[in-house]
């Protein structure tokens, strides 16, 4: 898996597209294949090898969101804490990796500034962050774009 972060509208998916795709075919190709997180269901998310907005796709799982069509076993037996139902991690995750190793996963960095007053917002702050750490560690690649310019972090 590569994954991709940084700040909202930096260029992620063009800094993929133009420096590290050669050879996946031409960039206008593999920009009509991504699969956006603030629209996809749970199973389109889990099988694309190209997912943009990340970090939408969480928000969604947290709201427990009837479009989503998650299963069951995404939230174990976690409680509701602060209006969010949250994921099992690990689980989700593993189901990531497992799904398409190759994925390119590109999500925006959220938890920098100051600290939101609501609730919900902290949370899922906080979960997107974990859960981006966790596939962080088991990626194969790790950028961060500012400007649309890449830095490799692993």
């Amino acid at each position: 898996m590569i994954l991709i972060t940084g700040g909202r509208a930096q260029g992620k998916r063009a800094f993929w597209e133009k420096n590290i795709a050669s050879g996946e075919g031409e960039p206008s190709e593999i920009s009509g294949l991504w699969i956006r997180g603030e629209q996809t269901s749970f199973d389109e998310c889990l099988d694309s090898p190209y997912v943009c907005e990340f970090h939408l796709f969480i928000r969604r799982l947290l709201l427990g969101e009837p479009s989503l069509n998650a299963p069951d076993w995404v939230y174990g037996t976690m409680e509701k804490r602060n209006g969010c139902r949250l994921p099992d991690r690990e689980a989700l995750t593993e189901r990531l990796f497992k799904a398409c190793p190759g994925r390119v996963l590109v999500t925006d960095e959220i938890g920098l500034g100051i600290v939101p007053l609501d609730p919900f917002e902290r949370e899922y702050r906080e979960e997107t962050g974990r859960i981006c750490c966790l596939l962080a560690a088991r990626s194969e690649q790790v950028w961060r774009v500012a400007c649309g310019l890449g830095q490799r972090l692993k």
